[in-house]
């Protein structure tokens, strides 16, 4: 649960950052700004209760311990962000129902895609590592999606770390499968590090070097982003040079440190004059 709570942590940091930014100068900013990040992190904390209420037996064969709790406190999780995602639509967009409805669906359709990865997607990773890493992407990008105008040159500074952040994100997932192979096996699951058995690794290597490249073309080309680059890069390389050592434990955990270094690395981006 520890592993969990810092991810929580780390979702409602940037989302913080980024709703603070995007908000900046408008009425109602901090509340606006509270709003979206409780709303956010109740359908995450639903979201992994919900995972580990379902997966609580193969978490058993993997050696882990989830907290498992009755379904109704994660349906109320997922409705309190939910109604909390409405709230901000109306504190947004007052007497404009059409868009509060639209805006509000933005809460509404990650709480139905985690339920839904809980209850059914997770058995097939392959699709399930995708959504995952496509959420977190969106939770990132939920801040200037629901606000009412968000420049062009927001979404420019943005898309490098939306790349970024899906890649390294499915790679820690598929690290994690790797780590939960026992369980995995013994309840019929299909996970990639079973379909690719010895070519797993050699797989696994390839999408880190993809992500090194992400990262030299996403911020090396535009000099304002070279000191990203730098921070990301010598990141992935110490970590590329020591990973033989490393068990998938390890290896999964060194990229929820990945993870964490660019949400740091976007905050500080938005929030300094560096630039």
């Amino acid at each position: 649960m520890r592993s969990r709570l810092v991810n929580i942590f780390f979702i409602g940091l940037s989302i913080g950052g980024e709703a603070i930014y995007v908000h900046e100068g408008k009425a109602n900013v901090l509340l606006l700004c509270i709003l979206v990040v409780f709303a956010t992190l109740c359908i995450a904390l639903g979201g992994y209760l919900d995972n580990d209420r379902y997966d609580h037996v193969i978490d058993r064969a993997n050696g882990k311990e989830g907290i498992i709790v009755n379904k109704n406190i994660i349906f109320a999780l997922y409705s309190i962000g939910t109604i909390l995602g409405i709230l901000y639509g109306l504190f947004q967009f007052q007497g404009i129902w059409s868009k509060i409805l639209t805006h509000s669906f933005c809460f509404l359709l990650p709480a139905i895609l985690l339920h839904f990865y809980a209850s059914t997607l997770s058995r097939y990773k392959g699709i399930g590592n995708i959504i995952i890493a496509g959420l977190c992407c969106f939770s990132l990008a939920l801040p200037g999606l629901i606000t009412s105008c968000t420049r062009k040159d927001y979404w420019i500074a943005l898309t490098p770390f939306l790349l970024i952040l899906f890649v390294s994100t499915y790679i820690r997932e598929i690290a994690k499968d790797a780590e939960d192979v026992k369980g995995d096996l013994a309840h019929g699951r299909t996970t990639l590090p079973v379909l690719l058995g010895n070519y797993f690794a050699t797989f696994f290597t390839m999408l880190n070097f993809l992500t090194l490249a992400l990262v030299i073309l996403g911020f090396g080309l535009y000099y304002k982003y070279t000191w990203i680059a730098i921070a990301l890069t010598s990141y992935l390389m110490v970590f590329n040079v020591l990973r033989k050592s490393f068990s998938w434990r390890k290896t999964q955990q060194a990229w929820k440190g990945f993870i964490a270094l660019g949400v740091l690395l976007r905050i500080l981006f938005l929030h300094t004059d560096i630039l």
